[in-house]
C-alpha cells in the first residue's frame, strides 16, 4: 500500500503503471483509466492527490511536450495507451528528467519493482514494441481539445496567438504570468475568505481547481484566465464575476507567487 504523503506523485504513478506491467505480462500497455484505477487501489484511500491526473496524461510522458514537468517515466503509444519508458526511446528534446523512480524516494516494499524494471522489463527492449517511434506521435493532445471540439479549438489557438502577438507592448504579461501559473501548480493558496484549494494545469488549455484534494468539476479554460488576467490588478471578486470560478481565480491572480511584479 503506498503512503502517498512519502512519496513522490511522479513516483506513485509509475508505480501504478509497473504494478499493471507486472501483474498483466500479456499487455504492452495500458489506458490512463488502468493506471489511475490501480493507483486507487494501491493507495490508502480512494482519493487521489491533486496533480495525480495529470502526471499520467502530461508530466511523466516521455513523448509529449513538457508544460512543467520534465519526467520521463511513461512512454505514449499511438493508441493513446501507456507502457513504461525504456532507455532508447524517443522523447521530447526538452524533457530530461529521470527515467525512473530513486530507491531512496520509494518504501522499502516497493524495491523489487525497481529490480523488475532494470533486469526485466528494460532488457526486453524493442521486440516488444512494434510501435514506431514517430507514428506513435499520432494524436498526441487530442484530448486537450476533446471536450470543446475543433473549430472552437482552433479559433481559442489563434485569438490566443493574436492575443500573445499584441503583448509585446507589455513585454508579454500573459506569457509571463502564464509561466508562474504553470511553475506553481500544485502548491497550496488560498480564496480571499481563506479557503484552501489548490490547482493543476492541463497542458496549454487551462486548468482545475482542487478543494480537500477533490477536483471542481469545471475547467477553468485558458481564455477566461487571460481575460482576468487583463483585469489585474483585482479588488473584488466580482471585477471577474464572469469568468469561472471568480473565488479561486481572485486568490490565485492576487497571490504574491503568481502577481510577480506585474501588477
Amino acid at each position: 500500500m503506498i503512503e502517498t504523503a512519502d512519496v513522490l506523485v511522479a513516483d506513485e504513478c509509475w508505480i501504478a503503471l509497473a504494478l499493471l506491467h507486472r501483474e498483466h505480462p500479456e499487455k504492452k500497455s495500458f489506458s490512463p483509466r488502468e493506471i489511475l484505477d490501480r493507483l486507487k487501489q494501491e493507495g490508502a484511500h480512494p482519493d487521489v492527490r491533486p496533480g495525480v491526473q495529470v502526471h499520467i496524461y502530461q508530466h511523466n510522458v516521455a513523448n509529449r511536450p513538457p508544460s512543467s514537468g520534465r519526467y520521463r517515466l511513461f512512454y505514449r503509444l499511438d493508441d493513446g495507451t501507456l507502457r513504461l519508458y525504456r532507455p532508447g526511446d524517443h522523447f521530447d528534446p526538452a524533457r530530461s528528467g529521470k527515467t525512473k523512480p530513486e530507491r531512496f524516494g520509494l518504501p522499502e516494499e516497493y524495491h523489487p519493482l525497481l529490480g523488475w524494471y532494470e533486469n526485466e522489463y528494460c532488457k526486453r527492449g524493442a521486440a516488444l514494441d512494434d510501435t514506431d517511434p514517430v507514428l506513435s506521435m499520432r494524436g498526441v493532445g487530442k484530448e486537450i481539445w476533446a471536450e470543446e471540439g475543433g473549430d472552437a479549438y482552433v479559433e481559442r489557438e489563434r485569438n490566443a496567438w493574436l492575443s500573445d502577438a499584441n503583448d509585446v507592448a507589455p513585454n508579454g504579461r500573459l506569457k509571463r504570468v502564464w509561466q508562474r501559473v504553470v511553475a506553481h501548480q500544485s502548491e497550496e493558496f488560498h480564496t480571499r475568505t481563506g479557503r484552501l484549494f489548490t490547482y493543476t494545469v492541463e497542458g496549454e488549455s487551462g486548468l482545475w481547481f482542487y478543494r480537500n484534494g477533490q477536483r471542481i468539476n469545471k475547467r477553468l479554460w485558458r481564455k477566461h484566465l487571460e481575460k482576468a488576467i487583463s483585469r489585474c490588478p483585482l479588488d473584488k471578486t466580482t471585477d471577474i464575476a464572469d469568468c469561472y470560478d471568480s473565488s479561486y481565480l481572485f486568490g490565485l491572480l492576487m497571490d504574491d507567487r503568481i502577481r510577480g511584479t506585474d501588477w
